[in-house]
């Protein structure tokens, strides 16, 4: 006769079952210039709280862009690229009031070019020396800022001709390596990732250069995680001084008090 289980073990399969219940993982798609930020933020973001998770994905913001389309599972998109999050606004797959800008970035002129100085700064990009400037294209918000930083030194006529119009920061950095320019304006999280470490020189470019067009960093939740309450907390937590705590470190900046907050 087979036995009837016991009150305990039912009392086992039922707090499993429980606890499955209510653990719900929050997937999150961000760029790679944030690669070294994720772990800092998973811990911060749940500490204390044991019945959620965090998992990051990390690739560019146009392929997350495509993962997104495609119906991938991911809950919160993370970018600098305002173009494919208007477009996710546009196809309907995120959520309208979600967007909100967590922090701006910096400029930095960069180059692993040993024959120039970056401390000369911005006077550097008038030698006669350097023939080509890699910068990022229209598909990154650092364009405008980079097209600020050309026109306060007076060479905005002759930036079409100079830049490289790379597709990401680290095209542009291969474009330095590859001897196809001398210099490069990067974003300054860019250069303190740690992949970079010990790999040329950069000189901060002054705030005030590009000022009126500091380029934004934002999040939203996607259609995918409209239903799940732990994305809109996540994208609130990071203007909290704990994720600010960690993303300042790494290059970015706190977003300006006027930027859109999750309503």
């Amino acid at each position: 006769m087979p036995l009837l289980p016991s009150l305990s073990a039912l009392l086992a399969v039922a707090a499993v079952a429980s606890s499955s219940a209510h653990c719900a993982e929050l997937v999150v798609g961000a760029p790679s210039e944030l690669a070294d930020c994720v772990e800092a933020l998973s811990s911060a973001f749940l500490s204390g709280d044991k019945s959620d998770r965090l998992r990051f994905v990390i690739a560019p913001s146009a392929s997350l862009y495509e993962k997104i389309g495609a119906g991938e599972p991911i809950d919160v998109y993370m970018s600098s690229h305002m173009g494919l999050q208007a477009q996710m606004l546009s196809d309907g797959k995120m959520v309208y009031n979600s967007w909100t800008m967590y922090a701006t970035g910096r400029l930095v002129l960069w180059t692993a070019d040993k024959r120039f100085d970056v401390a000369k700064g911005l006077n550097l990009l008038s030698d006669p020396a350097v023939k080509k400037i890699a910068t990022v294209n229209a598909s990154s918000a650092y364009l405008m800022p980079t097209l600020a930083v050309f026109d306060r030194i007076g060479l905005l006529d002759r930036s079409a001709s100079l830049r490289t119009d790379s597709g990401s920061m680290q095209d542009a950095i291969r474009m330095v390596q590859a001897g196809k320019a001398q210099v490069a304006i990067l974003s300054y999280e860019t250069v303190l990732a740690s992949s970079m470490r010990g790999i040329g020189k950069y000189y901060l470019i002054p705030e005030s250069f590009y000022k009126e067009a500091l380029p934004g960093h934002a999040a939203v939740v996607t259609v995918h995680g409209a239903n799940t309450p732990l994305a809109y907390r996540f994208i609130q937590f990071l203007k909290t001084p704990q994720a600010q705590a960690i993303l300042i470190p790494k290059g970015f900046m706190k977003p300006p008090p006027g930027s859109v907050d999750v309503r």
